[in-house]
């Protein structure tokens, strides 16, 4: 199995699930975060903040609560790079990746001294689609574009790294997952 997996896929197709289920109650042994979304009583996301894959900490990135959203970059270039360049964790979770943090250049940073210093890393990385919504939505400059499209192409050519597409509640998927666990998580 390859060092880095990561799933793309549609929105609501069960990446981040796939990557939950198979990590079990072991997600805490590694560094990294997940992306978490609050829901409000009718049904919609009022907020997306990113959370320590401990648990212990977490900050919204984008409150959608007033209709217009509110972009909070500040998260990843303090919170999420904290988090990647300070693991000593033997494996890290990237859920998600590919959306507004590669337009923070301290997360991005953090992110490619994560790559050279090899550790292992289970996530999901944000498809084309789901980028042209991200754009759509926030309104986000043609940067965005070229910057999540060269952290797609880094990722789907390097020979460390499977990038794999998914399908709504993919078995595959899933299978992947707890294969890249039984080599790099579970002792």
């Amino acid at each position: 199995m390859r060092r880095r997996l990561f799933l793309t896929g549609p929105m609501g197709c069960g990446k981040s699930t796939a990557i939950a289920q198979a990590l079990g109650s072991r997600s805490h042994l590694g560094g990294g975060f997940f992306t978490r979304r609050r829901v409000g009583p009718d049904g919609h996301a009022q907020s997306f903040y990113l959370e320590s894959s401990d648990g212990t900490e977490s900050a919204v990135f984008l409150d959608v609560s007033q209709g217009k959203p509110v972009v909070h970059a500040e998260v990843f270039s303090l919170l999420g790079a904290r988090l990647l360049g300070e693991t000593t964790a033997k494996f890290v979770i990237l859920d998600e990746i590919g959306g507004i943090e590669v337009l923070c250049p301290a997360f991005m940073e953090a992110l490619d001294q994560l790559w050279q210093r090899n550790i292992p890393c289970i996530g999901v990385i944000k498809g084309q689609a789901p980028a042209a919504a991200l754009i759509r939505t926030l309104g986000l400059p043609e940067e965005y574009a070229k910057a999540a499209g060269n952290l797609r192409d880094f990722l789907e050519d390097d020979p460390d790294t499977l990038v794999y597409s998914c399908s709504q509640f993919d078995e595959t998927a899933r299978n992947l997952a707890v294969q890249w666990c039984r080599e790099y998580v579970y002792e």
